[in-house]
């Protein structure tokens, strides 16, 4: 029977409208990324001269000579994801109740026999969040300030945006006998218009044995080109191939050793001589300026770290018959992640990926809840969700409260960003010290989500405080789905008592901390606030 290759053949109004947003957004791509390149330059000029002040200082005392100018190949030009949270020491909180054991995610925590723990999602968050830099501040931070060690920044082709707009990098826990290995995939950058028309794209192809995929993330992946429809089948086909041989491989072992079927260790001449996965063309796999970011050899005793094309890339390992390298995924993290595939494609990831994968939602983050779950579009996400309120209190939940972003909960979204705020402004420092005290470009950052709170809410400030100032391990309580709109109110309620507990421990704290009202669903009593040391930044 052929492969079954099928592009999705409903076109509701919100496809529609979602087609005409992708273009309106593709066509202001050069004016976005010029104002993009101007916010970055001034940001940085302001920074490595001292701010304003010391800048005006300058100017009038004639010091010109001392004025410093940006250059974005540099190891200290910093991106707007660097600018609103240019923390980047690894940093693990011991002084309360099941943190870990060490004020680094060193070579004594990292790597972490147990993936779920607190080290190793802050090492997964900081290389997510790192992963938006220039490779000059990649390389300096992983091997001068982590003592890691740094393996390679690539730089991938899209071949049906005809540009390079997929980043990641790789670093291992040391240079030889690495025990761990790390793939930190590049996110969506706030003034690059394709990555949010990838983002807000609801068109998929259906992949014979695996379901419905989000056709812009095997784009940026390098499987595929919409421009070029043969290039869905010939996936198809070397995919299906792929595993094929794989599983016969394997099968033929088990039966000549008598013992259960293993993954196959393939040889170097093997590696060598495997056909691509990808449908492109041959030409484009071969053209060294092309690089493809599918490479399954990047990965041994390997960590994901990114979002939807870390969840892709893990589950197409699988999918392709890649199951050496699969095998030894230890755990794929994700961060405000938006949607991949139907729910074929989520029971797949979900039975290769289980225990494994992480999906770290912030509160009213806009991103993870595109495209719509609804009975139009239809998408899923892999795994539970584990969701943190605005306070940064967690659970373990199957999907985030207000999945789909309705406008019946505008109230609330800007009621909390009115929180978030007060939080940067005061109450975060005040509670924990300066380690968590917000930059002025993120406070100006969190005023704009007044106008749209869900953009605002995908900053990596809130995501690195989710996983340093959050419960671990994640209390599991609510164990249905959080669409029903009244387990949705409960938890905004929560979050509600959550900022009155904030506020009153960092007001009153003697008179409340240990017999005070409880924190996010009754899980644990409100702590006292915690100081903590500066630490380096970017």
């Amino acid at each position: 029977m052929p492969p079954i290759v099928e592009v999705c053949p409903t076109f509701s109004w919100q496809q529609i409208t979602s087609l005409i947003v992708v273009q309106a957004l593709q066509s202001c791509y050069r004016p976005l990324n010029w104002l993009g390149s101007i916010v970055e330059w001034t940001i940085n000029f302001f920074l490595l001269n001292g701010g304003l002040f010391r800048l005006l200082f300058k100017l009038f005392t004639f010091q010109w000579g001392r004025i410093i100018l940006p250059d974005p190949t540099a190891d200290n030009f910093l991106s707007c994801v660097g600018a609103l949270d240019p923390r980047c020491d690894l940093y693990v909180d011991t002084s309360r109740p099941g943190k870990a054991s060490s004020t680094r995610a060193d070579a004594v925590v990292f790597p972490d026999e147990n993936v779920g723990s607190r080290s190793t999602a802050d090492v997964c968050v900081m290389a997510a969040k790192l992963a938006y830099e220039n490779p000059a501040v990649v390389k300096r931070v992983v091997k001068d300030i982590w003592k890691l060690n740094f393996v390679k920044f690539s730089e991938c082709w899209n071949e049906q945006q005809q540009m390079v707009n997929t980043q990641a990098f790789i670093f291992t826990d040391k240079p030889k006998d690495a025990n761990a290995v790390v793939v930190a995939f590049r996110g969506t950058e706030a003034f690059n218009a394709y990555d949010w028309s990838t983002d807000l794209d609801f068109t998929w192809v259906k992949l014979d044995r695996l379901g419905y995929v989000h056709q812009g993330f095997l784009e940026a992946l390098g499987f595929i080109s919409r421009k070029h429809p043969d290039t869905i089948e010939r996936l198809n086909t070397n995919a299906i191939e792929s595993s094929e041989a794989t599983e016969a491989r394997e099968q033929a072992e088990a039966t000549a050793t008598r013992t259960p079927v293993t993954p196959h260790r393939r040889s170097k001449e093997e590696i060598e001589k495997a056909p691509p996965i990808s449908g492109l063309a041959q030409g484009i796999i071969d053209d060294p300026a092309k690089e493809q970011a599918y490479d399954g050899q990047a990965l041994h005793h390997g960590t994901l770290s990114g979002g939807a094309l870390a969840s892709l890339y893990a589950t197409m390992l699988h999918h392709t018959g890649e199951t050496e390298i699969a095998s030894k995924i230890g755990a794929v993290y994700t961060f405000g992640q938006p949607r991949v595939g139907d729910q074929d494609f989520v029971n797949y990831a979900n039975s290769k990926l289980k225990g494994k994968f992480f999906r770290v939602v912030y509160c009213n983050d806009v991103v993870p809840r595109v495209p719509f779950d609804d009975i139009v579009m239809a998408y899923k996400h892999i795994g539970d969700c584990n969701y943190f309120n605005s306070v940064y209190n967690g659970i373990i939940v199957q999907e985030e409260p207000n999945r789909n972003y309705s406008i019946l909960w505008t109230i609330i979204v800007h009621l909390n960003a009115v929180w978030e705020i007060v939080q940067g402004l005061f109450f975060i420092t005040l509670l924990y010290g300066n380690q968590f005290s917000e930059s002025t470009v993120c406070l100006l950052f969190t005023i704009l989500g007044l106008a749209i709170p869900g953009f605002a809410a995908h900053s990596p400030c809130n995501y690195v405080n989710s996983v340093r100032l959050g419960p671990n391990p994640l209390i599991e309580c609510i164990p249905y789905d959080v669409a029903d709109i009244s387990q949705g109110i409960a938890l905004m309620e929560d979050n509600v008592k959550d900022i009155l507990c904030c506020i009153l421990v960092a007001f009153f704290e003697n008179q409340i901390c240990h017999s005070g009202p409880k924190c996010l669903f009754h899980a644990r009593n409100c702590m006292p606030p915690m100081k903590f040391g500066a630490k380096e930044n970017l």
